[in-house]
């Protein structure tokens, strides 16, 4: 089942009653955090939106840096692998973000957690990636090209603008990672095969 928005993770970070976009993952060197940034800054007047990169890398100390002079941006250590369907659950909107030309030799595992979050899922990667294509046809969230700050911007607007789209599209992104990923489906095609 998909996890409530209103949880533990939530509670535990000041974030009830919030539109939460969550970047979950490796925050290191080949993500555009500088994107999450200016998005924090054009929503510094929306009290109700609210930022939260979750995990640790390469990058931590330069977002730390920047985020801790910000109201609307939470910084935070990875989960214990038995609350990460509560991390994802508390997010109304998943983030992935990937610099130009890394999605071609690589497919973010945050997808697929991401899809089963039933939440939707904005992209910023490389067009034809695995990424942009399943966000794409699964109809579960919108995809920009890498390192894009005015299209990612504009996108976040609109998902923000349509509570409603948002949760349809968290809904199809569920139902096609049940179709695609289930242990059923697996066992099917590799009867197949």
């Amino acid at each position: 089942p998909v996890v409530e928005r209103e949880n533990g993770y939530r509670r535990r970070h000041g974030l009830s009653g919030k539109t939460v976009v969550m970047y979950a993952g490796n925050v290191g060197l080949s993500q555009p955090f500088d994107m999450i940034r200016a998005a924090a800054e054009r929503f510094t007047n929306r009290s109700d939106v609210h930022f939260v990169i979750n995990g640790e890398g390469a990058a931590r100390g330069e977002v730390d840096a920047w985020a801790a002079g910000k109201a609307n941006v939470t910084v935070a250590d990875f989960v214990p692998r038995d609350q990460v369907g509560e991390l994802l659950g508390a997010a109304d909107l998943q983030l992935i973000l990937l610099k130009r030309g890394l999605a071609r030799s690589s497919t973010p595992s945050k997808l697929y957690g991401a899809l089963a979050s039933g939440r939707p899922i904005l992209a910023s990667i490389d067009e034809g990636s695995e990424v942009a294509k399943v966000v794409t046809e699964a109809g579960a969230g919108l995809a920009v090209g890498p390192e894009d700050t005015p299209s990612f911007l504009d996108a976040l607007d609109r998902m923000l603008a349509d509570p409603a789209g948002m949760e349809a599209m968290g809904r199809r992104g569920r139902a096609h990672v049940e179709r695609w990923m289930s242990p059923e489906v697996q066992a099917e095609r590799y009867e197949e095969l």
